[in-house]
């Protein structure tokens, strides 16, 4: 299933930010600022860094000085205080709302993969698990993540349930080691091109060669590709983001341990950025069997780059032997396991015919 969010930046900025942009675009110096407001020097700093109160006074001073209604300077100071005071809210391990939080995250799998430190109590648990989503407190959490789960509605099977904070933790590892990695500038048109160029390492058998490959490649055109095991709870298979507007990020869980799996997921999310990009969304794969147009589209985009169209009319034909199926893959520069996965998929073959042709992964222990 397909997934769009935006996540909502947390944030508490005073109005005194704009304040200061306004000064500089107008070229009003502190001191003509200061006594224009009738404040001295430390109290229009106070003001701009937000330790001073915007009163209905200085909002009206404001309004004649550099524009905007008073109206709008109040319900900007209001603004400002209530997400500072919500930043500020003190976490309480006590808490039932902490206490059932922390039972949805998959922490146990988050300390195994190395994501979280241990803890001896309650309260450094918590403290780590906010720290880990860089967080102040569950409100904050909440502004950041709650929208994943009204997005997402997490129309999975009742045997396979979804949880939101475990999606979350995933994604913010993510997140975390996509910004380890050097890109360049994104930029659509040379991804597309090197997706060419990432077609013949469906052939290359081990993972420890084939993913510098793909990461150096990606990178090249803005894209941080990130495959990392999913926690238990969390059943994504795939996720596009932008980590900034110059960045994309490109996640892979993995999910399923075969090589025709991997490479469609790969191109099915690499169909996303070209197609469907956005700098402010998220799109999170959480099935399989999606009929939204994105999906269906991405779908025949990542078909037509693994196996392209003038071949595809081979395929059934191919699919009545095993020396047919290997040289179709030879034509398609792809490897018979790929060919093997979308003959099965294409209902050409059985889905237990010809499996032996798929590479198979295997996680490595840390």
């Amino acid at each position: 299933m397909r997934t769009e969010a935006a996540f909502a930046p947390l944030w508490a900025i005073p109005p005194g930010r704009t304040i200061a942009d306004a000064m500089a675009s107008k070229g009003m110096a502190a001191e003509q600022m200061a006594h224009s407001m009738e404040l001295d020097l430390d109290d229009l700093n106070d003001l701009l860094n937000g330790q001073l109160t915007l009163t209905a006074q200085l909002a009206a001073r404001l309004e004649t000085l550099i524009g905007a209604s008073a109206g709008f300077w109040l319900r900007r100071e209001e603004h400002y205080r209530s997400q500072l005071a919500q930043l500020n809210q003190a976490p309480d391990p006590a808490d039932e709302r902490y206490k059932s939080w922390l039972r949805c995250l998959p922490v146990k799998d988050m300390r195994d993969l190395g994501w979280l430190e241990g803890a001896t109590d309650n309260a450094t648990q918590l403290r780590k698990c906010l720290d880990f989503f860089e967080v102040p407190n569950i409100d904050a959490w909440y502004k950041t993540y709650g929208d994943l789960r009204e997005a997402a509605a997490f129309r999975t099977s009742d045997a396979h349930p979804e949880s939101v904070p475990a999606t979350a933790a995933w994604l913010k590892q993510g997140e975390f080691l996509a910004d380890r990695i050097d890109c360049r500038e994104w930029n659509p048109a040379a991804f597309r091109e090197q997706l060419s160029r990432i077609r013949p390492l469906t052939k290359v058998a081990a993972p420890t060669e084939f993913l510098p490959a793909l990461e150096e490649l990606c990178a090249g055109a803005g894209v941080a590709v990130v495959v990392l095991r999913a926690p238990k709870g969390c059943r994504a298979s795939g996720a596009t983001f932008f980590a900034h507007p110059r960045k994309a990020v490109l996640m892979l869980s993995g999910r399923y341990l075969s090589d025709d799996q991997f490479w469609f997921s790969f191109f099915h999310e690499a169909a996303h950025l070209v197609l469907h990009w956005n700098t402010d969304t998220l799109i999170l794969e959480t099935s399989d069997n999606s009929k939204a147009p994105m999906e269906l589209e991405a779908n025949q985009f990542a078909s037509d780059l693994l196996i392209p169209r003038e071949l595809s009319d081979r395929m059934p034909d191919a699919a009545k032997t095993l020396r047919g199926i290997v040289k179709l893959a030879r034509d398609a520069d792809v490897s018979p396991g790929i060919v093997v996965g979308q003959m099965q998929h294409r209902g050409l073959l059985k889905h237990n015919h010809y499996n032996t042709l798929k590479r198979r992964y295997r996680w490595e222990e840390s």
